[in-house]
C-alpha cells in the first residue's frame, strides 16, 4: 500500500460532520438528505443512544422505488441494511481500504466501542487525505525545483 496511508488511522481521515438518520425518519426525508448532501448513503442511528443500527444507500432507496414502495409512508428502518460493516477510530487506513475493496462499499461508519456513531470514512475522505499528505511533500519539492529551474 502507499506509504502515505501507512501510519494513518480512521480518526485521521473520517468525516465528523455526519448526516445521519434516526430509525423512524421517513424514507423520503432520507432520500432528500442523500440527494441534497451529494452522498452515497446515510447511517441510521438509534434516537435513544446514537448507536449505529444500519445504513441506507442510494441502491436501498432505488430498490424500494422499484418494488413500488411509497417513500413517504415507509421509514428508514424499513429499507436500511442492518448491522453494516464498521470500524473503530484506531483502525488502520490500509485495513479500511481492504474492507471497502472486498465488500464493494463506498463508506464505512466509525463507531466507539459501545457502538455509537462518531464518524464516516468514505473512499474520497481517504483519497483526499492521502493526496494532501503526498502533495504537501511534492509541493515543497516542486517549489524548489521550479525556483532553481527559473534561475537557470
Amino acid at each position: 500500500m502507499m506509504d502515505e496511508a501507512k501510519n494513518m488511522k480512521a480518526s485521521d481521515v473520517m468525516s465528523v460532520d455526519i448526516i445521519a438518520a434516526t430509525e423512524n425518519i421517513s424514507a423520503i426525508e432520507v432520500a432528500t438528505r442523500i440527494v441534497l448532501g451529494a452522498i452515497n448513503g446515510m447511517p441510521v442511528i438509534s434516537k435513544d443512544d446514537g448507536k449505529l443500527l444500519g445504513i441506507v444507500t442510494t441502491i436501498d432507496l432505488l430498490r424500494a422505488i422499484r418494488s413500488s414502495q411509497d417513500l413517504t409512508t415507509i421509514i428508514a428502518k424499513d429499507i436500511m441494511s442492518p448491522n453494516p460493516l464498521s470500524v473503530k477510530q484506531d483502525t488502520d487506513v490500509n485495513e479500511i481500504i481492504d474492507v471497502m475493496d472486498r465488500n464493494g462499499v463506498m463508506m464505512v461508519p466509525v463507531v466507539e466501542n459501545d457502538g455509537r456513531l462518531i464518524g464516516i470514512c468514505s473512499r474520497s475522505d481517504i483519497l483526499k487525505e492521502i493526496l494532501n499528505e503526498r502533495f504537501v511533500t511534492i509541493g515543497r519539492t516542486r517549489t524548489v525545483t521550479t525556483t532553481i529551474g527559473e534561475a537557470a
